[in-house]
């Protein structure tokens, strides 16, 4: 009966985003916050190991297990304050606690806010799951779903056991809707939540993050988890310059199938920077109560990429937390390329896109590498061949 009422709510929420305002329903938190005035103080650094104390029991640990050991604290000489280049200027409805605008193709840093602090990223933190799962699955494979995907904590897509989905629709409920039962039935996919949050772990590791790590690969708050605004910019750089990801966030709704007696319905996309600004490319909303509001939006303004990231703020005193990164992204445009306060990379190099193959280009890939393996043995027996006979010839010369 559970997995109905989230068929029912999900369809309200497509309903809702078609018809109303953006992000009416997709923002609201749970539990009432605290209405900021300002942006909190940061210049002490006073998240520098770890995310400030959690006000739910999320985070509560489970009879006999360890208190997770923090990340060390990053060794850098950015500021914990605010860093802005020349003439930049802060609007005071942005009240995120740590924020980063930065180029996605230069990795030029344009401005930013204790970007190395210790938070809670929330459900923008489901970039590195789809970045693990475009790696490993076929995006036309068909996947089963069970019945503890369905009942899974938080925010949900709708699907249901029966439905017919692909690894792509999945990923499209994962992005645009931030379905934690998508997410847990892609997991699954990939041997399960153990092995997921692994690899998941791992590509935040390969993409170059330091104070990031993953409790719950879906954003759900758990004992350990961690990112900053720096992190959260590097993984989605790197997650636009993949074109698969990159093409479903800036996707504004999509036909999703249904399942047993629930039609299919139109799937829309919740975040409000990409649907209410014309230069909006996609990003990633999130909300916990521990968290607060999260968000990464990015446009592309004449060919200019940029991307805004933030941290552990609150809507209740107006702006919403897209409207916040709009803010700071319109602002951005201002300063010129090349007059920005750092660079995510060191060598200011972009990500290398890959192209995007279809399933034909896969099966031929396959084949390819089929053909290649047994071409090798081939190859080395010749030599192997070649060479006694090399030899043999030698002792009968002699």
């Amino acid at each position: 009966m559970c997995h109905v009422m989230k068929r029912i709510l999900a369809c309200s929420l497509a309903a809702a985003l078609a018809s109303g305002p953006p992000l009416a329903l997709a923002e609201t938190p749970t539990a009432p916050t605290t209405t900021r005035t300002a942006a909190p103080d940061t210049d002490k650094c006073p998240h520098s190991e770890r995310p400030e104390k959690a006000t739910t029991t999320s985070e509560r640990l489970a009879p006999g297990q360890a208190s997770p050991t923090p990340l060390p604290p990053v060794d850098s000489d950015e500021p914990c304050g605010t860093t802005l280049p020349e003439g930049f200027k802060v609007d005071k409805d942005v009240v995120a606690a740590a924020w980063m605008v930065s180029d996605i193709d230069t990795g030029e840093i344009v401005a930013m806010k204790d970007p190395n602090g210790r938070y809670r990223p929330a459900s923008i933190i489901k970039a590195l799951l789809a970045l693990v799962v475009i790696d490993e699955l076929d995006l036309h494979k068909k996947v089963e779903v069970s019945e503890e995907s369905v009942q899974i904590d938080g925010s949900a897509v709708g699907i249901g056991p029966g439905g017919d989905y692909t690894v792509e629709q999945l990923l499209q409920g994962l992005l645009m809707a931030s379905g934690n039962d998508a997410a847990h039935a892609l997991a699954q996919e990939m041997g399960g939540d153990e092995a997921t949050l692994r690899k998941v772990n791992e590509k935040a590791a390969e993409i170059g993050t330091n104070s990031t790590y993953a409790a719950s690969y879906s954003g759900l708050d758990a004992p350990g988890m961690s990112t900053s605004a720096e992190d959260i910019s590097r993984i989605y750089r790197a997650a636009f310059h993949n074109p698969t990801f990159a093409r479903i966030v800036d996707t504004e709704s999509v036909d999703f199938p249904g399942w047993g007696d629930f039609d299919g319905y139109q799937l829309g996309n919740d975040n409000g920077l990409f649907l209410n600004d014309p230069d909006g490319i996609g990003g990633k909303t999130g909300f916990t109560d521990d968290a607060h509001h999260t968000f990464v939006g990015a446009l592309d303004r004449h060919g200019r990429r940029l991307q805004a990231v933030l941290l552990d703020t609150t809507v209740e005193h107006g702006p919403r937390a897209w409207e916040q990164a709009q803010k700071l992204l319109h602002e951005a445009y201002k300063v010129p390329p090349g007059s920005g306060v750092g660079n995510l990379l060191a060598d200011a190099t972009s990500p290398a896109a890959t192209p995007e193959p279809d399933s034909q280009t896969q099966s031929v890939n396959s084949s390819l590498a089929g053909v290649q393996g047994w071409l090798g043995w081939v190859i080395a027996g010749a030599v192997v061949l070649l060479a006694m006979c090399v030899g043999a010839f030698s002792l009968l010369r002699r």
